[in-house]
């Protein structure tokens, strides 16, 4: 199982029929094997039961599961997974097997959203790594979906604040528009003026009905 950094839920695996199991925390499996030597329920040491030989190879083959299943989560975390810390169950043999495990993985946000964006794909990645992913990893996936969601709504809205804008450009255009509309009016005016004084320089005068209009 991978919890997130504010998970403390351990996955359990389905509970055994061994009795009264023993169950120890470690981050680890070195050492944890007892080393006594295994005694049926009548006392006679060295040989078990047909029953709790087949306790043992299921407490085998659920070990090799759950350590399979958290270094899945090591290997897909990356830099954000740290160590596996597992839950162990004490066969009929006198050995510890583990049942259960846990990868605590960084799942905050980073201060720049798109490290977060990149980060949560990997975090997304570690949990989902297993082929038997567990309740508690789907979880931690859908939390890895919500953040990375937020961190890109994040960076569109920089993309949209003023500043990214090509804004100016209107207003200068208006005024330009402004700006070319005096010489627009005042070039019908210097033209009645130069042919005032066109007319004026070759004599022609104001005839009579033409109600002062230049020829």
């Amino acid at each position: 199982m991978v919890a997130g950094v504010s998970s403390s839920g351990i996955h359990g695996w389905p509970p055994l029929r061994s009795g009264q199991p023993s169950r120890d925390r470690s981050p680890d499996g070195a050492g944890t094997a007892d080393q006594d030597t295994a005694r049926t329920s009548a006392g006679q040491p060295g040989t078990l039961t047909d029953d709790q030989e087949r306790q043992v190879q299921e407490l085998k083959r659920i070990d090799a599961s759950v350590r399979q299943h958290e270094a899945a989560h090591q290997a897909a975390g990356g830099p954000h997974a740290g160590g596996a810390s597992f839950t162990f169950t004490r066969g009929p043999d006198g050995k510890n097997y583990a049942t259960a495990g846990e990868v605590q993985v960084d799942a905050g946000a980073e201060s720049d959203p798109e490290a977060t964006v990149r980060k949560m794909d990997t975090v997304k990645a570690a949990a989902l790594a297993p082929s038997d992913p567990s309740a508690q990893d789907l979880r931690v996936a859908q939390q890895a979906d919500a953040a990375k969601m937020q961190a890109q709504q994040e960076l569109r809205r920089k993309g949209s604040e003023p500043g990214a804008r090509s804004g100016g450009s209107l207003d200068g255009q208006d005024s330009g528009d402004d700006g070319a509309r005096p010489s627009d009016t005042a070039a019908p005016a210097l033209a009645a003026r130069g042919a005032s004084a066109y007319a004026s320089a070759f004599g022609i005068g104001q005839r009579s009905g033409t109600a002062g209009i230049m020829v």
